[in-house]
């Protein structure tokens, strides 16, 4: 069992990729027509099963490492008979191939299984799309055959003297090399330098030409691959001072303190671990951070877009829609008017006696503002006129000042003005409540069914998203639970040692938890720092005006939820270890 730990990871990505295959082909089933709207959505979810397969390498590559450390004395002795460095490593990475792909098909077998369970929720069952299942199972072969090429070169320069040695020795070394500082420090400058172009250019240019959203976009992509990559070659450098601060509360006990030092006793593999934990953090906490700016500026723009539950068109009467039950009836005008050398549409509604008023932010000046010979503006039409509140501009060839500049849109049209400003019969009436109250004969349209759908539409993006994120935080405690059990093995006589001197068998345990929980710990210290920086700077790329607003609320819980999941990933471990003897540890040889 042992060793198919390395590809644990690899079995869990494999079985959810072939999952997302096949869900694919239920929704194909089940909702033909609509099949072809939802492809974009299968590409995202494509996307994010890319890189957990990405995170399985890494976590197979870190345990993998773990393994064959633990088989030093074997490998030196293969090396002692004769066995050449070359062959040994063939050998290693016939192996962990070997049992990636066996741990791939496993996967795809799973999936495949448990798609049959879809009639259970009223879904036609999946067929089995060969193709896609090879390209699954050759997919991770190819990841996890990468993923133990470079454990078992390090592994295979063993030397034969390694034979003699009666215990297994971890690598408690912290420093790196000068190549190793240079690449990791080019790296990190690197997307520093990305992260400010791509923040001056975005921030310095109104009017976007064709592709540069996409530009950004992509630089913003190779920025933070630069500084994942910088993360993982200076990993050990950085590993104490970030665990000395994750570490404060715990060295007030003595069972923290042997925690901590438990995983500053090997910084490599701490560092290798808690790079792949920072990783599906600064995911979760780029996307929940971008996701809940985009629903602020999203909630603006509902405002504008759909400010009532109705919209009355045509010739109507107030007094009837009143007696029907609707409320907030208010009847507008429209005209057309030239603002500059904009010509746009633009209504007389009252904005302060809209319901959902709460939800529009303004960029400048209020709606306290408004009257005779004023105008509101959307922040798009008012930075494309360089305007803002106070302003004045020609309107109809008569100076109006602008009263106030909104996010996202003004209702009805691109701009608001005064009703006295305003001649015309009532072009619409706006009203809240249940569009069955409606009467009979009067042409309506329900904003509120609009709006709704929108909002669905969006919350259901970002809950796929966020499940998909999810599955990269699985496979990265997985990660942590097999680091942490071969990890327990490795030092077996040091918990016989610690068993000896009195430690007790739930001592014992709970250090071992803490010490897969530190892991998550760090993990999502560093997740954060890295996270919060890339969401407002895709924010920027994507041009959207409107502040960032990080969910404090949410990161909180994200955190203390990845150390509780790292913990619990230790549990196993920890009871393992709590069962070793003092007598037989001590005499044990790795």
């Amino acid at each position: 069992m042992r060793r198919f730990l390395p590809v644990l990871s690899i079995t869990i990505a494999a079985f959810f990729a072939y999952s997302t295959v096949l869900a694919k082909d239920i929704t194909e089933r089940s909702l033909a027509v609509k099949a072809a709207k939802l492809v974009e959505v299968f590409a995202l979810l494509g996307a994010f099963v890319t890189v957990a397969m990405i995170v399985a390498a890494l976590v197979s590559t870190s345990t993998f490492r773990i393994a064959f450390a633990q088989r030093m004395r074997e490998l030196a002795l293969l090396r002692a008979v004769g066995a050449s460095r070359g062959r040994l490593a063939r050998g290693l990475v016939v192996e962990g191939a070997t049992t990636g792909l066996l741990a791939s098909v496993a996967g795809v077998a799973l999936a495949a299984g448990a798609g049959q369970l879809a009639p259970l929720a009223g879904l036609p069952a999946p067929g089995f799309p060969l193709t896609p299942a090879l390209v699954v199972v050759a997919g991770s072969f190819v990841l996890t055959t990468l993923a133990v090429l470079a454990p078992a070169w390090s592994a295979a320069k063993v030397s034969p003297l390694e034979a003699l040695r009666t215990s297994a020795t971890q690598d408690t070394r912290s420093r790196i090399g000068l190549p190793r500082w240079l690449l990791g420090v080019t790296m990190a400058i690197g997307a520093v330098l990305l992260l400010v172009d791509v923040a001056v250019e975005g921030l310095a240019t109104d009017r976007r030409p064709a592709g540069m959203t996409e530009d950004l976009l992509f630089k913003t992509t190779i920025s933070g691959t630069l500084a994942f990559l910088a993360l993982i070659t200076l990993g050990p450098a950085l590993i104490s001072p970030v665990l000395r601060l994750a570490g404060i509360p715990l060295r007030r006990s003595t069972i923290g303190s042997l925690a901590v030092s438990g995983v500053g006793g090997a910084p490599r593999r701490a560092a290798s671990v808690t790079a792949i934990v920072a990783l599906g953090v600064s995911l979760i906490i780029a996307t929940i951070t971008g996701a809940n700016t985009l629903q602020g500026l999203g909630k603006a723009e509902m405002a504008g877009a759909y400010p009532a539950d109705l919209e009355i068109t045509g010739p109507v009467d107030v007094k009837q829609l009143e007696n029907a039950g609707l409320t907030g009836v208010l009847p507008y005008r429209r005209a057309e008017v030239q603002v500059g050398r904009l010509t746009m549409e633009a209504t007389d509604l009252d904005l302060s006696r809209l319901r959902n008023l709460a939800d529009f932010q303004f960029e400048s000046g209020s709606i306290e503002d408004m009257g005779p010979g004023k105008i509101i503006l959307s922040t798009y039409t008012a930075h494309s006129l360089e305007l803002s509140a106070g302003a004045r501009v020609l309107v109809n060839g008569k100076p109006t000042t602008v009263a106030a500049v909104v996010f996202g849109g003004v209702p009805l049209g691109s701009a608001l003005v005064h009703r006295s400003d305003v001649e015309g019969p009532v072009a619409g009436v706006l009203a809240n409540g249940d569009k069955a109250r409606v009467p009979a004969g009067v042409e309506f349209e329900s904003l509120a069914d609009l709006r709704a759908a929108k909002e669905n539409w969006f919350t259901t993006l970002v809950a796929v998203a966020l499940g998909l994120l999810f599955l990269t935080i699985l496979i990265a405690v997985v990660g942590v639970g097999s680091t942490t059990a071969l990890s327990v093995v490795e030092r077996t006589r040091e918990s016989g040692l610690l068993r000896a001197i009195g430690l007790t068998r739930k001592e014992l345990g709970r250090m071992v938890t803490a010490e897969a929980g530190l892991y998550g710990v760090i993990g999502a210290l560093i997740g954060l720092a890295v996270g919060i920086p890339y969401a407002w700077l895709a924010i920027v790329s994507l041009g959207v005006d409107w502040p960032l607003q990080v969910p404090v609320v949410a990161v909180g819980l994200v955190v203390l939820a990845l150390a509780a999941l790292t913990a619990g990933a230790g549990l196993l471990p920890a009871r393992r270890a709590a069962r070793v003897s003092p007598v037989a540890a001590l005499h044990s040889i790795q």
